[in-house]
């Protein structure tokens, strides 16, 4: 009996149909953390996604192929008004930079210092904490903010923390929060084709 290999030749990034509670997903964007892309299929019993979906999830540096398998609870819904570009450029730093403005309690008007080695955190921390009514400023008077792996860990931790998380990112990026700060270079975030 002779095997015929043109089968696996014409299929080289074959990826089967998901099984229970997964997502085969098209990725599009790639970029500072996070990655996009389109549902292409879905699994049995999988709730809340559907063909077509935007999604994005976190980037662990995997070799991305045109289809991939992920589980349905490692994947944020992407709303339509939220372009692929916003995601990769504000998402990652924003679920980070609303963890810090939750963690420490501060007033209209009052002063905010900012402290985060991470300049994009810094900047996204900054325009949520203005949007808010708060001033920055680099006074050590002022109310502290700081980064530090404690407070994403408590803040992001769960799956459930992590998507209202991200609801509350997309909402700032609506409100135009954070206009101000350049979109990640649509070069460095295009997947290579």
């Amino acid at each position: 009996m002779s095997t015929n290999l043109s089968d696996t030749r014409i299929r080289p990034n074959f990826v089967p149909r998901p099984t229970t509670g997964r997502l085969r997903l098209r990725p599009t964007r790639r970029g500072r953390g996070f990655i996009v892309g389109i549902v292409d299929a879905v699994g049995p019993d999988t709730n809340g996604f559907a063909p077509r979906d935007r999604v994005a999830w976190r980037d662990a540096g995997q070799h991305l192929s045109e289809l991939i398998l992920i589980d349905q609870d490692d994947v944020l819904g992407v709303p339509s008004w939220v372009s692929d570009d916003q995601v990769v450029s504000y998402l990652g730093a924003g679920l980070i930079a609303r963890a810090l403005v939750r963690t420490r309690p501060f007033s209209r008007g009052e002063q905010v210092r900012i402290e985060s080695h991470d300049p994009l955190v810094a900047e996204l921390t900054a325009s949520w904490v203005r949007s808010l009514g708060a001033r920055v400023v680099d006074n050590t008077a002022a109310v502290a903010i700081q980064d530090d792996r404690m407070t994403r860990r408590r803040e992001l931790g769960s799956h459930g923390r992590l998507a209202q998380a991200a609801v509350e990112v997309f909402q700032a990026i609506r409100a135009g929060v954070f206009d101000d700060i350049a979109l990640m270079p649509v070069a460095e975030s295009q997947l290579a084709a």
